[in-house]
């Protein structure tokens, strides 16, 4: 029998009914970790969609710091060599090359199902190759600069559904940098740093010119290279050092034992006749500083800049141009 109490009771499931549909018609559908399905334009100007994160191949030092950096580190499946020489977290996970000399056959049978990489990663037949190999290949633009680094950071985040991660990590670097700049703000003479290096099989030392991510860093920190007539890498020679005049021999911790640590590095072509081999002021810093940009270069460079300037921890003031 059809009675009022009825016709309410009918009115408020259909009302109820209702609701629970337009309510989840209005919900954003999260997708699972690993699942994304956005489309992002790459290096080469490239619109790459990608749809599964679940499986990872990074080729460059940088990303794969970036990717443990937002907490995805258990999709890995592949890494470079420098990620697993400097990267303690990764250092059980398969190679896949030198970034310059990745092997396109090693990552695809990797199985990936995203595969991400700088614009100067090689050689270039083995990128070709996987540009049509199937899996996404997103190739992100080199960077030496600070928002480069935070580009490339929420552009990895957003591939990897992370992105209130990647901001939380972008904030960090902003507010690490501003302590950088509030400490170089105190009165103090501008050092000359000239950074030395001495891979495992080389017989010598070479130096870094202008336009490498060493050269930013040393200006991010503070310091003036002197090298500046070229760009990249050369053999270091007594006649460059000694014109160059530095105050501070800059090293990584690996060059630095390689040439006997201090005793050694003081003794370096033109060294002992320069500021820094007369006042035995070398710095050894850990390799990761320089093997590309990642989420710790706001830590890093406020460590370098401490250590080019330990005195103005306790000064305020204006920066002092150094004299010539």
């Amino acid at each position: 029998m059809y009675t009022k109490a009825l016709h309410k009771r009918i009115v408020s499931l259909s009302l109820m009914f209702w609701v629970v549909v337009l309510l989840g018609g209005c919900q954003k559908s999260v997708p699972p970790p690993g699942q994304t399905g956005i489309v992002i334009t790459d290096a080469e100007g490239k619109s790459i969609p990608i749809s599964d994160t679940s499986r990872l191949v990074t080729v460059g030092t940088a990303l794969t710091e970036t990717v443990l950096a937002l907490g995805a580190g258990s999709r890995l499946v592949g890494v470079d060599d420098a990620s697993t020489n400097y990267l303690s977290e990764v250092s059980q996970i398969p190679k896949v090359g030198s970034f310059r000399t990745v092997s396109a056959e090693g990552i695809l049978s990797l199985n990936p199902s995203l595969i991400i990489a700088t614009a100067d990663a090689g050689p270039p037949e083995a990128i070709s190759q996987l540009k049509t190999a199937g899996a996404p290949l997103l190739i992100l633009p080199v960077n030496y600069t600070v928002e480069g680094v935070k580009n490339q950071i929420l552009t990895v985040a957003r591939a990897l559904n992370k992105v209130d991660k990647g901001n939380e990590l972008t904030q960090a670097i902003d507010q690490d940098m501003a302590s950088v700049q509030s400490l170089l703000a105190k009165p103090h003479p501008r050092l000359k740093v000239m950074f030395c290096g001495r891979g495992p099989n080389m017989p010598t030392a070479t130096i870094s010119g202008k336009g490498t991510g060493i050269d930013e860093m040393i200006t991010l920190a503070g310091g003036d290279n002197p090298f500046t007539s070229f760009q990249g890498f050369r053999p270091m020679t007594d006649e460059a050092v000694i014109a160059a005049a530095p105050d501070v021999l800059l090293m990584t911790e690996r060059s630095f034992e390689r040439v006997g640590n201090l005793d050694g590095a003081v003794q370096l072509p033109g060294i002992p006749l320069t500021p820094a081999g007369k006042n035995r002021r070398v710095i050894p810093v850990s390799d990761r500083y320089f093997q590309g940009f990642g989420p710790g270069i706001g830590t890093a460079v406020r460590d370098l800049a401490l250590k080019f300037y330990p005195e103005l921890q306790s000064q305020p003031g204006k920066v002092v141009p150094k004299k010539s």
